[in-house]
């Protein structure tokens, strides 16, 4: 019960920091379709994955290595916040083109730290839940943030950082170091 309440904990913690960087961290106006569906994937996860914590008991050893995957996906979220807080980057699947380009921090290993640090987390909350079901959202998850990921990434050729963009962008892997 005291894994349950940490991953459920960590987990509210980890998606208040995400709400509130959707306010005071990116530029957004009305979130477009995209968006939407990711706020309510968010949701609809974050109720799924709670009811899977609480009602099944799973092994001490795949809660503890949830709550680490948690725990490094709030770390590079916060780091990454830290290393642009000055950039005005922009919300997600917005129909703005980027304004800047960090390559500064977690971005010297990766293209999208912050979709790493979503994906990192949900893969810790599913892999904490010991249940299929969990892994069938996290792979949705997954989907939607590839395709948020490769939109900014078009983007950047329309802007006139794109040959900047392209250098860095075959330096780096999307979201996993060397990977991925």
């Amino acid at each position: 019960m005291t894994l349950d309440i940490l991953v459920t904990v960590l987990a509210v913690a980890t998606i208040g920091s995400y709400l509130w960087s959707v306010k005071f961290h990116f530029e957004s106006g009305a979130l477009e379709a995209g968006a939407k569906l990711i706020s309510a994937m968010v949701v609809t996860g974050a109720i799924i994955f709670t009811v899977l914590t609480w009602l099944n008991t799973q092994p001490v050893a795949v809660q503890l290595l949830g709550l680490v995957l948690q725990g490094l996906a709030l770390l590079l979220f916060w780091i990454t916040i830290r290393e642009t807080r000055n950039a005005s980057l922009l919300a997600v699947f917005t129909d703005k083109n980027p304004g800047s380009l960090v390559t500064s921090g977690p971005y010297r290993y990766i293209r999208h730290p912050f979709y790493s640090s979503y994906l990192l987390f949900w893969l810790g909350w599913a892999i904490a839940t010991a249940n299929l079901l969990s892994l069938v959202l996290f792979a949705i998850m997954f989907l939607i943030y590839w395709r948020a990921a490769a939109q900014e990434e078009e983007k950047f050729a329309h802007t006139p950082m794109a040959d900047e963009y392209a250098s860095f962008k075959s330096g780096r892997t999307r979201f996993i170091p060397f990977v991925l």
